[in-house]
Parts: structure tokens; C-alpha cells; sequence
């Protein structure tokens, strides 16, 4: 039985609520959000869904389905914590838009420097499928950014360059 992204965003905002961090701040007014939830696998359940939640400049990384303990993610970097487990095969599960910002910004002042191009390449897809665009970002969270779509080079559209590079 396959469970829809959104039940599965849901699932993580409810499970994000029970981790130890969310409730050390439960009184405070701002805490953890939720930034992204990855699935390994076709399957979402138990522990191949993962989350990551930020709160100031902490990142966690939680399991809604599993019984895992969750952990904090030192020096989290989109590269590795993002875009290499989309490379890997991970899929996304959601995001929230103040996060698609983010890895806009990031792409924008680093996509040279990015090595894990297939996983930002994947993550732009994601964009491209869900209607992410800059001036869906622009008006839901003010980005004032490049438009990084302008990268996006879906699979057919390398894999036909590469052939027109052969003749």
C-alpha cells in the first residue's frame, strides 16, 4: 500500500512534535519546523523515512515511522544531507517553501561548486513537478533570489546533447 507525500508531511509534523528537541522548546513561541522529509526506497515505512527540522541554527534528523532515536546533524550541508541522498535514489517526500528558498540560495551561490549535480538535478525536477517556481517563492516567502530553474536539465534533454555530441 503506497501512502501519499502529503499524509507522509503530516506524519512527520505530527512526529516532530513528539521528539525530545520540539518538546525541550514546547513553551516557547518558535521552535522546530520541519524542512524536508526524504523516503529511501518505493515503500515509505519504519525507518527509510527520514525528516530534518531546524530550529535557530540546529538541525535534527528524525524518523516519523521508525523507533530510531533522533540526531543532531553537525554541520549540516545541503550537499551531503540533500543532495547526495537524492543522488543515492531518495526521493522527497516535501519541503516547506522557506526551505525551497534556501536551496535556492544555496544552488544560486554554489551550483558550480556542486558536486552532487545528478541530486540538484533531481531536486530541480521535484521543483518542476510541484510548481515550485521563483515567483511561487517570491510571493509565499518573499525570495528575491535568481531563478535557479534556469539549470534544470531534465534527463532527455542531456541525454540528447550527449547523443549530438557523438555525431
Amino acid at each position: 500500500m503506497k501512502i501519499s507525500k502529503e499524509k507522509i508531511w503530516r506524519s512527520a509534523q505530527r512526529a516532530l512534535k513528539r521528539t525530545k528537541s520540539y518538546q525541550n522548546y514546547r513553551e516557547m513561541e518558535e521552535n522546530y519546523e520541519l524542512v524536508y522529509v526524504l523516503i529511501e526506497g518505493k515503500y515509505p515505512c519504519g525507518n527509510n523515512v527520514a525528516a530534518v527540522a531546524v530550529y535557530e541554527n540546529v538541525a535534527i534528523l528524525f524518523y516519523p515511522y521508525g523507533n530510531r532515536e533522533e540526531l543532531e546533524l553537525w554541520g549540516f550541508n545541503l550537499e551531503r544531507d540533500l543532495f547526495e541522498c537524492l543522488q543515492e535514489g531518495d526521493e522527497l517526500a516535501g519541503m516547506s517553501m522557506k526551505s525551497h528558498a534556501v536551496v535556492w540560495d544555496f544552488i544560486d551561490k554554489c551550483h558550480e561548486d556542486i558536486e552532487s549535480e545528478k541530486g540538484m538535478q533531481k531536486y530541480l525536477g521535484y521543483c518542476k513537478q510541484n510548481g515550485v517556481t521563483r515567483e511561487r517563492l517570491e510571493k509565499e516567502v518573499n525570495y528575491s533570489g535568481k531563478d535557479v530553474m534556469v539549470l534544470y536539465a531534465p534527463k532527455v534533454n542531456r541525454t540528447k546533447k550527449h547523443k549530438d555530441r557523438e555525431r
